[in-house]
């Protein structure tokens, strides 16, 4: 009887909309000039997110030469613009030097991180590739949110906004 009990339970939540049961693409939202939406991408992103996280506060440069592509876009809450992990690495220890040199303790709170990407399209641009991760993050100085593209298991772009905590 629980057996039978299981599998109907099984069977009616595979034939209520929108869960995972359903064979569709879930996403939503829209991209500009495309027919696409967003959807939830994969925990791998995230995990990479987590390994250049840890990396940039361990200043552990030796880790972000393996995890940023050497040809990666960056764009820098400053404005300014970076090519690659060498580009990262000179942010990541200026930020730290001008913490520690006015007190500020090194660090950050990761508030949340999670995966996306694009649907399918049959003429891809740049933005389609790999997966997206979308971090938040707190510290004495920032609110500081950025976007991470990876593809084949390296960093391809980043962005990261700042507001400053009064």
């Amino acid at each position: 009887m629980k057996k039978v009990f299981i599998v109907g339970l099984l069977l009616i939540g595979c034939s209520q909309k929108n869960l995972p049961c359903d064979e569709k693409i879930q996403s939503n939202g829209f991209i500009i000039d495309t027919n696409q939406q967003v959807m939830l991408a994969s925990e791998k992103a995230v995990d990479l997110f987590k390994e250049i996280d840890k990396a940039w506060f361990e200043r552990d440069y030796d880790k972000i030469k393996t995890l940023v592509a050497e040809d990666a876009n960056l764009r820098f809450a400053s404005g300014d613009k970076g090519v690659g992990p060498m580009d990262l690495i000179n942010l990541i220890e200026k930020e730290y030097k001008e913490n520690t040199s006015s007190g500020t303790e090194w660090g950050w709170t990761t508030d949340y991180a999670f995966s996306v990407k694009n649907t399918p399209t049959e003429n891809p641009k740049p933005g389609d590739i790999g997966e997206w991760v979308l971090a938040e993050f707190t510290s004495k100085k920032f609110n500081t949110i950025e976007w991470y593209q990876f593809n084949g298991g390296k960093l391809i772009n980043w962005y990261q906004f700042n507001s400053p905590i009064k």
